[in-house]
């Protein structure tokens, strides 16, 4: 019962602060994958997702992301630098770029936060609750309804904002 408190009460910080963040201001972000500490990147800000470790191509702009609410928990995920939205094509892998998907009444481009303990959240997509995961913790990302490769960290992501600096 603690745990699932606590993991509730992560979520919902998670929700508050992207909440905050969004009507303030576009705050971005970049998405961590835990296992090797690389970001979520549109490689040369094209549809193709992968990993990097730091993109200095359009300034960054290709592993920057703004979340924009869109109910119950959900949001639609945002590039900066084309305001493309990430989106499994058809609900299903591989997971890429679109300029606004209208399939299954957009909802292959609907994801929550799934605390996971840390700071690290499983991105879970609205419409079949699999997961965003780099596969094998490498390029594609693809969706897994729940890997244990690597422990699971191949689908743990955590929130860095813009303006903290990539080491």
């Amino acid at each position: 019962m603690k745990k699932i408190l606590l993991l509730s009460a992560a979520s919902f910080l998670t929700a508050l602060s992207l909440s905050a963040a969004s009507s303030a201001s576009a705050q971005y972000y970049r998405l961590q994958l835990k296992y090797n500490g690389q970001y979520l990147d549109a490689d040369h800000c094209t549809a193709n997702l992968g990993l990097n470790p730091g993109s200095t191509f359009a300034d960054g702009a290709c592993q920057l992301w703004k979340f924009i609410p869109n109910g119950d928990g959900y949001y639609r995920i945002q590039l900066k630098y084309d305001g493309q939205f990430l989106d499994a094509n058809h609900c299903a892998s591989p997971v890429t770029l679109n300029p606004g998907s209208t399939y299954a009444g957009g909802a292959c481009e609907l994801w929550r936060f799934v605390p996971a303990g840390g700071g690290w959240n499983r991105l879970q997509l609205k419409i079949n609750g699999q997961y965003l995961d780099a596969d094998h913790c490498a390029s594609p990302m693809a969706l897994n309804p729940g890997s244990t490769y690597a422990g699971g960290a191949c689908e743990l992501w955590k929130l860095i904002p813009e303006f903290v600096p990539i080491n």
